[in-house]
């Protein structure tokens, strides 16, 4: 049941990330919010699903993202039978710049809308959180305590001396919900963890926030304001000011290139560490930031040896290892301490203790031009999906499917001709006005320049191949002229 408050709430999602650590599974294009590897919905969708059971049919979501992910995003979102008929503000920052410019942005966007007493719930888009009665409660609690203009975190009762998170320390001295935060501390060693365990009042820093829209653009410029150490929060001045502008208008010019130079600053350094506004409530719900490969290890009990084998791997002898295919057969024999995880274009072997160093592998690659990088072999639309099977120097050959009732908008490319083949069902073709149907076996050429869409009027799946060729084969070459789904 969504909480029953006099404020307004607004979710608002950060699903910027590009999710190197998560290569190769994820992608520029298709990073790991994306992904629906942890169960049947994607983490965006899944975050939707929790954000809704707090805010209700009445609240407001919006999802904070980069310009050139905004299209591929909409896509995945639009291909959900539930959440491609909701509204959702798209709040399109100018340039990563971390969480602070990104919730800024986002608070001036909610003041504007609605006002600086509207209550944000800010979810990151890429964790697994459990949902349901005790997710409601704490968020409930966390939004009770906001009405005083704090700003409250979320902190997960720890169930180890673990160092890859940060900490909360919480004061004793409250017997409220949601008591004072005393500090927030940087992944510590395993000895200080241990000890945190043992005190009981330090718990791991989830990530995630409710304030006011208004309390979160002041304590910010307070911040800037008030800190001893100046440097520490410059740039927050700047930032709420460029946020305000941008919320007026978001093609301001002017705002767009401060914000384009404002310093990447998580909002943590920027506001919580600096607040004395800052309250935290405990949870004991499951929680994981799916913060490397490694997360994978949750989908599946290790064997005796600890290795996990999922997908199509077969594995021998090996130690503590994973072994995870997307689709290929992956064989391993007599490894330690490794990951193995196969995609269809991309296989990445490493030493676990340097999964969080999977980035890195990313930075050669992106360095190298490797298209392996930006984008996965398919991708969601709300007409079906695409899969690409091969690409050249010049051309690519994709394995479209359309569902049934549908069809992709009337369009046009100024750099590649296409060469559409019937595998499966029927297709209606339009180019340039002209309409024809193309049977299972048969094909229809579409020249550079020529407007045509492809349509499924049947009540069975359209499967085609396309061939395209040209000199620039990227999904930004695609001019709309007529779309049933508003992109």
């Amino acid at each position: 049941m969504a909480a029953q408050q006099a404020t307004s709430l607004h979710a608002v999602i950060l699903a910027g990330g590009s999710g190197t650590r998560f290569w190769p599974l994820s992608r520029e294009q298709a990073p790991k919010q994306m992904l629906k590897v942890f169960g049947p919905d994607s983490l965006l969708i899944s975050a939707l699903n929790r954000a809704e059971e707090v805010i209700g049919s009445e609240g407001k979501v919006h999802i904070v993202v980069g310009e050139s992910l905004v299209d591929e995003l909409h896509n995945h979102i639009l291909s959900h039978q539930k959440w491609g008929s909701i509204p959702i503000n798209y709040i399109i920052e100018p340039a990563a710049k971390n969480t602070a410019p990104a919730l800024a942005l986002a608070a001036a966007v909610v003041e504007v809308q609605d006002s600086p007493q509207a209550t944000i719930l800010m979810l990151p888009s890429d964790h697994l959180t459990e949902n349901g009665s005790r997710w409601v409660e704490t968020m409930t609690a966390a939004v009770e305590a906001a009405q005083d203009g704090s700003l409250v975190t979320v902190g997960l009762h720890p169930t180890a001396p673990e160092t890859g998170f940060g900490y909360i320390q919480a004061s004793i001295q409250s017997s409220s919900a949601a008591p004072e935060v005393e500090r927030f501390v940087e992944k510590p060693n395993r000895e200080t963890a241990a000890k945190y365990l043992a005190e009981g009042n330090y718990y791991w820093n989830s990530g995630m926030l409710v304030a006011q829209a208004g309390a979160i653009l002041s304590e910010l410029e307070l911040a800037q304001r008030n800190h001893p150490y100046a440097d520490a929060a410059a740039g927050n001045k700047d930032m709420v000011v460029t946020a305000k502008a941008l919320a007026q208008n978001p093609a301001d010019k002017s705002a767009i290139d401060t914000f384009i130079h404002l310093a990447k600053e998580p909002f943590d350094k920027a506001a919580l560490e600096l607040s004395a506004r800052v309250r935290v409530v405990p949870t004991a719900f499951d929680w994981s930031d799916v913060g490397s490969l490694l997360a994978l290890e949750a989908l599946q009990e290790a064997n005796e040896q600890g290795t996990r084998v999922m997908g199509q791997g077969v594995d021998v002898d090996s130690i503590n290892t994973l072994n995870y295919s997307s689709g290929r057969l992956v064989a391993t024999l007599g490894l330690t301490d490794t990951i193995v995880v196969d995609t269809e274009d991309a296989t990445l072997v490493a030493a676990k203790d340097r999964a969080q160093d999977v980035r890195l592998i990313v930075d050669e690659l992106q360095r190298r031009g490797a298209p392996e990088t930006k984008h996965s072999q398919t991708s969601l639309r709300p007409w079906g999906s695409w899969t690409m099977l091969t690409r050249g120097i010049g051309y690519q050959v994709k394995e479209i499917e359309v569902l049934p009732g549908a069809s992709l908008s009337l369009q046009r490319h100024q750099h590649r001709s296409e060469h559409w083949i019937v595998i499966e069902g029927t297709a209606q073709v339009e180019v340039d006005g002209r309409l024809h149907t193309v049977f299972p076996g048969q094909s229809t050429f579409i020249p550079v320049g020529a407007l045509h869409r492809l349509s499924n009027d049947g009540d069975t799946l359209l499967r085609v191949t396309e061939v395209a060729v040209g000199d620039y084969l990227g999904e930004d070459d695609i001019e709309r002229l007529d779309d049933k789904y508003d992109r």
